[in-house]
């Protein structure tokens, strides 16, 4: 090869590995962070369909005046998020009506987000539509017009009602801190089974049933009593209108849980309908729907227990 052509491809080469690093430094320059250091206390979120007011008391959150406690990995997913804000673009200002609405930050689509500590505000920022990656979204940050590009799904996760963002436990106790568990069926009679003693030397018994326990069955059968989790949130009154189904009683140390369920049979002129489970819990004062699957610990029977 002459040495004319050799030197045109190094210099070639060369120009072409300058213009990929001012590629690489300006797209640097591009992107900017926005973080806090602070632990917050309070978010709140205006969207059109209704605020929420996220308050932390003690290691809990809790939502709204209701205070309805809150599921901690929503409320954590909400803070890493406010937290550190990578804005990879900025692609211009909102000026006007006309740019509001291109980008959706008119009242009806935009999703305001504030978090404070202390009753000091750590971030705002506004967050208008997803970009067209579905991992990114246009925000304005900390008051200011410029509209940005920020990666990841910000709205997927402050786009939320109340009852998602709501925890599903009604309640949680330690499985050995039980000690009786007692059901009465709508139309049937209460039966109950108990233990005493330490773990190593348990003493089983039952009432209201003549069967030999399997005691394995119904250690397991006492687990899946330990935490009550629901398909969906109602009011403190029944608006739904079922009919009394099972009655649950259970003993723990220090306390007594009771449980009232019922049931909304399945209609027999629609195909594929199925009964609709609900409860009322002495732990909660509101109503809740169970699902069909958590209901088979209810729906047990001496029978089911038996060796």
């Amino acid at each position: 090869m002459k040495p004319r052509k050799i030197i045109l491809i190094a210099a070639d080469l060369v120009l072409l590995v300058v213009c990929i690093l001012q590629g690489i430094f300006s797209a640097k320059d591009n992107v900017r962070t926005f973080k806090f250091s602070e632990t917050p206390d309070e978010i709140i979120i205006e969207k059109s369909d209704g605020n929420i007011r996220l308050v932390k008391e003690d290691e809990q959150w809790f939502i709204n005046d209701e205070k309805y406690e809150a599921t901690l990995a929503n409320v954590d997913n909400m803070i890493e998020y406010s937290n550190y804000i990578r804005a990879i673009e900025r692609v211009g200002k909102l000026t006007n009506e006309a740019v509001a609405a291109k980008y959706e930050f008119d009242e009806m689509n935009a999703i305001k987000v504030t978090v404070n500590a202390g009753g000091k505000t750590l971030r705002t920022y506004t967050l208008g539509k997803d970009c067209s990656t579905g991992v990114q979204c246009y925000a304005t940050v900390d008051g200011s017009n410029d509209i940005y590009i920020i990666d990841h799904d910000y709205r997927f996760v402050f786009d939320k009602t109340v009852d998602q963002l709501r925890s599903k436990v009604v309640y949680t106790v330690d499985p050995v801190e039980i000690s009786s568990v007692s059901v009465k069926p709508a139309d049937g009679e209460q039966w109950a089974i108990s233990r005493t003693g330490s773990a190593d030397d348990l003493q089983w018994n039952v009432s209201g049933a003549e069967i030999t326990l399997d005691t394995e069955k119904a250690s397991d059968w006492f687990n899946g009593f330990a935490t009550l989790t629901v398909s969906k949130w109602h009011g403190k009154s029944d608006d739904i209108g079922g009919e009394p189904y099972i009655s649950v009683n259970i003993g723990t140390t220090g306390k007594s849980i009771s449980i009232q369920t019922f049931i909304v049979p399945a209609d027999p002129e629609v195909e594929g309908s199925s009964p609709v489970y609900y409860g009322k819990c002495s732990s909660s004062p509101y109503y809740f729907e169970i699902s069909s699957y958590n209901m088979t610990n209810f729906q047990k029977t001496p029978e089911d227990l038996q060796r």
